[in-house]
């Protein structure tokens, strides 16, 4: 017969399951069953049952004679097992003969953990129980707790010098040319619970305030795939970091001159490093900062004053520049002392700004009348030097101290038959103001790449102008690696506090991005509807197994739930269709 029952809302929370029919061409419904009044669990767990007993043969059957006892995530586990097989991951883990878990199991879980549902690994518990993972790599749950977990941390950390040496092997091995250009970059993330030695109470990019921070660093390859990260002790500035992680870089990759091209941000730029990266015999390519751009030999930067926002391209191109694309424009500099600068223009840039410090220069004078109100109701007298450090001290922490000057007019406010002595603050643009501000337009719309690559027609490695814009540019692939690993793979807040285990924390997070980018640049290559691992996962997730017993007969049985044609989808494109078939459900267990 055909299984179609379905669970019916008649009002608030009474329900009853009722089968369709038609009759004299029309759609009836007849009751098998009243069930009265149901939590929102019991209609979640009933509505399941009866989706995985739609997948049934039964010749009859009663309501009575069905019980649906539980039911566990299948196909997201099943399916994240199957990219870390092909990455070939487990064997980066030592096996021993007196566990029964392994230390490469535990890695796999707490990693599609971290893919699926990030959380505290004390939480990580709760989560594997409620998936199908067990019977997909064959371990007993018994044997995994809380304690097994933190130990096996210690253990995973050690293997982390071996996991980098092996993607970067992989990765050379299968694009050789996606290795030529590295990017890296710094970003932080913070720290709660106990007290780590690795964090210090600093103010965070990200979140500004502080806390116990931890300092993260990661090189990947130019599609995205991680090979090197650390937790760096002793930050101090982005500026510093760069050196002791290129020789331990060429130490442990044995990078070959001029075999890798490194590109980083321009918070990292100073003149020690690139002549370290020099003598390390790195081929880098790098920007300077907005700052440093006044400072450019063979730049005469006044010109830039004339550009406003009528006709900038048209502009741009009389004083010698080149159109890469609509929103950028660039012009070579020339070459000082074997380093070859690039000054690119932006017209989107420009206009933002030129708005931004506009609104700047409002926000400050906004602020100075937000300050007159409150000189204007003094309660007592204020001392001239006291309210003036004040006011330049709130000036300064916006950027707007240069641009906006005041004076301090005395006054006198009567209140509650006595006199106060306060001031009203006047706003004033200096010589000095306006000068400053022209100066500030000068770099508006203004970025400089700099590097060491050569632009020789006879060399196989040479970068043309187009090629370095291209490269700085894909910059983001690495910026959108610190987003994924800190925003989706939640790596923050760190939950663990030992030294080894955020370390650790911090590998099973890279490892978690790494299966994540797998998914994600394989969407890039085949449209099929999906643009995100998020949607992926979401699709996956409906993918349940089933424990069904009959009551009447005894027989009880684990039953996937029927895959639906986007499950299927995925599952062709990642090539692990195997995992809906019958002979390897029947492996595991399931009907």
């Amino acid at each position: 017969m055909v299984f179609n029952w379905y669970l019916k809302n008649h009002h608030h929370d009474y329900y009853s399951l009722v089968e369709p029919y038609r009759e004299n061409g029309k759609n009836r419904h007849r009751v098998i069953e009243y069930l009265g009044g149901l939590t929102q669990d019991e209609v979640h767990r009933i509505r399941r049952g009866l989706a995985v007993m739609k997948e049934l043969e039964i010749e009859t059957v009663k309501v009575d004679d069905l019980i649906f006892a539980n039911y566990w995530r299948y196909l997201d586990v099943a399916f994240l097992d199957g990219i870390w097989k092909q990455w070939n991951l487990s064997k980066m883990f030592p096996r021993s003969n007196s566990k029964d878990v392994q230390t490469s199991e535990i890695a796999e879980i707490l990693t599609l953990y971290h893919c699926l549902d990030p959380g505290s690994y004390i939480s990580a518990i709760d989560w594997l129980n409620k998936t199908a993972l067990d019977r997909v790599l064959c371990v007993d749950i018994q044997y995994i707790n809380k304690s097994r977990i933190f130990r096996e941390l210690d253990l995973i950390e050690d293997r982390k010098e071996d996991i980098e040496r092996y993607l970067y092997r992989t990765l050379k091995k299968r694009d050789e040319d996606g290795m030529h250009i590295v990017f890296y970059d710094l970003t932080d993330s913070y720290f709660e619970g106990r007290k780590c030695e690795l964090a210090s109470a600093e103010r965070t990019k990200s979140n500004g305030f502080r806390k116990k921070r931890v300092v993260l660093s990661l090189l990947v390859n130019s599609r995205g795939y991680p090979f090197a990260w650390d937790i760096l002790e002793d930050y101090t500035a982005d500026v510093e970091t760069i050196k002791g992680l290129s020789t331990q870089w060429k130490t442990e990759f044995g990078f070959e001159d001029n075999e890798i091209v490194l590109v980083f941000d321009r918070g990292m730029v100073s003149d020690v490093n690139l002549k370290h990266l020099e003598l390390k015999k790195y081929k880098y390519i790098t920007a300077l900062d907005k700052n440093q751009i006044p400072n450019m030999k063979n730049v005469n930067i006044k010109r830039f004053e004339s550009i406003n926002n009528e006709n900038m391209a048209e502009q741009i191109l009389k004083m010698g520049f080149k159109k890469y694309d609509n929103t950028t424009y660039y012009e070579t500099v020339g070459t000082v002392d074997d380093r070859r600068y690039v000054m690119i223009f932006n017209p989107e840039m420009f206009k933002d700004q030129r708005k931004s410090r506009k609104e700047l220069i409002q926000r400050a004078k906004d602020y100075l009348d937000k300050e007159n109100k409150a000189l204007s109701r003094a309660k007592k007298s204020r001392n001239k030097d006291k309210t003036k450090g004040r006011i330049d001290k709130q000036l300064t922490t916006m950027k707007a101290k240069n641009f906006l000057d005041y004076n301090l007019k005395p006054q006198v406010i009567k209140a509650e038959g006595k006199e106060i002595n306060s001031f009203h603050i006047i706003p004033k643009e200096t010589d000095n103001n306006k000068e400053a501000i022209k100066k500030a337009e000068r770099t508006d719309g203004l970025w400089t790449i700099i590097t060491n690559t050569s632009d020789k027609k006879d060399d196989k490695n040479k970068f043309t102008e187009e090629d370095l814009i291209q490269a700085y540019r894909d910059k983001n692939q690495i910026e959108q690696a610190f987003k994924d690993v800190k925003s989706f793979i939640k790596i923050q807040p760190f939950n663990v506090w030992t030294p080894k285990h955020v370390r650790a924390h911090y590998t099973i997070c890279i490892l978690s991005y790494l299966l994540d980018i797998t998914i994600t640049n394989r969407l890039k290559e085949v449209d099929i509807g999906m643009k995100s691992t998020q949607k992926v996962y979401d699709t996956l997730k409906n993918g349940i197994i089933g424990n069904i017993t009959i009551k009447n007969t005894g027989d009880e049985f684990l039953k996937l739930m029927n895959p639906q044609p986007q499950q299927k989808t995925i599952l062709k494109l990642f090539q692990n269709e195997k995992l809906v078939k019958k002979g390897h459900l029947k492996s595991i267990g399931i009907k």
